[in-house]
């Protein structure tokens, strides 16, 4: 068997994939904050209007969900994998 699709690998891979997939979201997530922030400096400073900056925060918001509901279809994914391996594993139909 391939020990990569090796049953008592999956715990590992399991780990591996989460772990790949918080980082990426993590990076967004920092960028996002960093926008944000300047968004923030920016009216504070008089160099961005209200109305301009409250728009840009609601697209920061959509980006937000977004980026969560792409965590939710990967941790769904990943639990499909993992349960057709299981059955497979057991021999489920």
């Amino acid at each position: 068997m391939c020990h990569l699709h090796d049953p008592a690998r999956a715990d590992q891979r399991h780990r591996h994939a989460s772990k790949a997939a918080r980082s990426k979201g993590n990076k967004e997530v920092a960028a996002l904050k960093e926008e944000i922030k300047r968004v923030i400096a920016d009216v504070r400073a008089g160099d961005l209007d209200r109305n301009d900056a409250a728009v840009m925060i609601q697209g920061y918001r959509a980006l937000k969900d977004f980026i969560a509901l792409e965590r939710q279809v990967k941790e769904t994914d990943e639990l499909a994998a993992e349960i057709e391996e299981l059955r497979r594993e057991y021999g489920v139909a």
